[in-house]
């Protein structure tokens, strides 16, 4: 019957995967089972064997060598961005012991379909989506000005839109995630695309990774970052949510359209005004200190805020698919009460989940072509984007 050590099936295996990668716990993924196949395998048995392939599937990465027939990007864009998982310690019997957050590090690899390049900007006015107070309010995580905003010609940015994304996840240290993502990147032959973008936040490690691994890559800081501190400077700059809602739309239009060092030097000027000699003195809770980040974060990342250049080469300026792809992710990892072995259990799970969030199909592939399945058959030859 092809059974493994487990007594458990190819199809039993497969379906049992896909299972744990979806459901919220082993327990639910036990009780669908049951409902669907009416039979199952124990959260227990379950939870043993992601332990057992997900480690199967962060080695495979290290060797695998491509089997698919891979189709050069017109746009390979490359973003990274890190988590949290709540884990605990083994071996301390029932309960919960030395429980902490670890940071995930996370991946995605997008083939885009190429926009039409050119010299002249396709969008050189601020979109509606930042325009909208509601939803930038959301972005920055903060409420929003209490002041009416009138209503603005509406005007829309459309960069390049994906057709493929895998994507990796792990425990390990930015050095070594680095290397995976390296060999992702290799294995969907983004080194070899027409145009080539990183986008990140200003996570110094994401351009660590950026630095060594991906330096032919365009680095482009993730625009909806930028907007995040804007909002809070104006909040701290003016004494009204109506001023303070102008002074963030003329900070942001000034930065989507490439004027970064007017804006540094204007939150510079209104520092010196307030008597701020250096941001180092600043405390996090000082009404100032939104200035004085927003100064430096832009400062920081200057070389990488280009967007009236990027939108003219057809490329993408935000990383919200990569914001998407952790929430994704954290759909699984993430929950009340929900600790994971550190590091087994933890590092089984992300890969496991990534593996499935992969458009490619490499979970299914993995699991088709694994040693010890004599009678699993092999799929023919496909093309992966």
């Amino acid at each position: 019957m092809g059974l493994d050590s487990r007594e458990c099936t190819p199809q039993m295996l497969r379906v049992t995967m896909h299972l744990a990668a979806e459901a919220r716990s082993y327990e639910r993924a036990e009780a669908l089972m049951q409902h669907v196949l009416g039979h199952c395998l124990s959260a227990k048995t379950i939870e043993r064997l992601v332990k057992q392939i997900g480690p199967e599937l962060a080695a495979r990465q290290q060797t695998e060598r491509n089997e698919k027939q891979v189709v050069e990007a017109d746009v390979a864009v490359v973003s990274c961005d890190g988590g949290r998982i709540h884990t605990r310690e083994t071996g301390h019997g029932p309960g919960v012991h030395g429980a902490r957050w670890r940071e995930t590090k996370n991946a995605s690899f997008e083939r885009m379909t190429a926009a039409n390049a050119g010299d002249e900007d396709p969008c050189p006015a601020l979109p509606q989506t930042f325009r909208d107070l509601a939803h930038v309010a959301k972005i920055a995580e903060k409420p929003a000005f209490q002041c009416a905003t009138g209503t603005a010609e509406s005007v829309h940015y459309v960069g390049p839109k994906r057709i493929l994304r895998t994507c990796i996840s792990s425990l390990v240290t930015s050095e070594a995630f680095g290397l995976q993502m390296k060999r992702e990147a290799q294995r969907r032959e983004f080194p070899e695309a027409q145009r080539r973008v990183f986008i990140g936040d200003g996570l110094p490690w994401n351009w660590s990774i950026q630095r060594e691994h991906f330096a032919k890559f365009t680095p482009i800081l993730d625009f909806i970052h930028a907007v995040q501190y804007l909002y809070s400077a104006a909040e701290s700059w003016e004494p009204d949510d109506k001023r303070r809602w102008a002074r963030y739309l003329e900070l942001t239009e000034d930065v989507w359209q490439g004027r970064v060092d007017e804006v540094i030097e204007r939150l510079r000027s209104e520092l010196a005004t307030r008597e701020v000699a250096s941001a180092e003195e600043l405390t996090a809770d000082s009404p100032h200190a939104p200035l004085a980040t927003a100064a430096r974060y832009l400062d920081n990342n200057r070389e990488r805020m280009d967007y009236p250049r990027y939108r003219r080469e057809g490329l993408p300026i935000t990383s919200a698919p990569m914001e998407s792809l952790i929430k994704q992710i954290n759909l699984r990892v993430k929950g009340t009460e929900m600790s994971w072995n550190d590091p087994q259990g933890a590092e089984a799970i992300l890969q496991l989940r990534s593996a499935s969030l992969c458009e490619d199909g490499r979970l299914d592939d993995y699991l088709r072509q694994r040693p010890g399945y004599r009678w699993a058959r092999r799929s023919t030859p496909a093309t992966a984007a």
